[in-house]
């Protein structure tokens, strides 16, 4: 089965589908002039150019950075696509004001997954010593969550590489519950961080 095909049965549109996409709905002046009117609307607030926000959706769209959910119509997809990204500026503008605009459009979605510290290294061999710091690290980590099962799951599923819908059903968690609990979990990990 192709990598398209894969995307195509997990339910998102392909970085090729929006590619041809966009060579229908983002190349006459009109369509980007309603696009950029959408992407100013989103960085009210924020000195940033609309067409930078735009772009900057398209590129993590055409390099699938981003999953367009197929149940959605691709606009649909773009347009929240440019709100996370607007927001997640936002949040990086309001944590350090003085940020210039091109470490604000990097600070973004591709910024390092916070709970990466969860999972091990792929191909490295660990030995008796490494797993034993480990486990009570993850005994450490998990005491964090004694009240909430959710988030001690969310760990657990992290720690054995899970992301996305996989992860929801592993902690047996509605999909959009996951991002709340993964913020809950990261603000309780950098804490634990600082102290360690």
């Amino acid at each position: 089965m192709t990598e398209k095909n894969l995307m195509e049965a997990s339910g998102r549109w392909t970085p090729e589908e929006f590619g041809e996409w966009l060579q229908v709905n983002l190349t006459r002046p009109v369509d980007q002039k309603r696009w950029l009117l959408h992407a100013a609307r989103l960085l009210k607030g924020l000195s940033v150019p609309a067409d930078a926000l735009l772009g900057e959706a398209v590129v993590r769209g055409l390099e699938g950075v981003r999953n367009f959910n197929r149940a959605h119509p691709i606009e649909a997809n773009l347009h929240e696509t440019m709100r996370s990204i607007a927001s997640s500026w936002r949040k990086a503008r309001k944590r350090k004001p003085e940020i210039s605009l091109q470490d604000l459009i990097d600070s973004g979605d591709d910024a390092p997954d916070p709970l990466e510290v969860l999972t091990a290294p792929k191909g490295v061999q660990s030995g008796p010593e490494d797993e034993r710091m480990f486990n009570e690290e993850m005994e450490a980590i998990s005491a964090l969550f004694a009240d909430r099962r959710d988030a001690q799951m969310v760990v657990l599923g992290r720690s054995e590489g899970l992301q996305g819908e996989e992860l929801a059903d592993f902690a047996e968690i509605e999909q959009a519950k996951l991002a709340s609990v993964l913020r809950l979990v990261s603000r309780r990990l950098a804490g634990y961080r600082r102290e360690a």
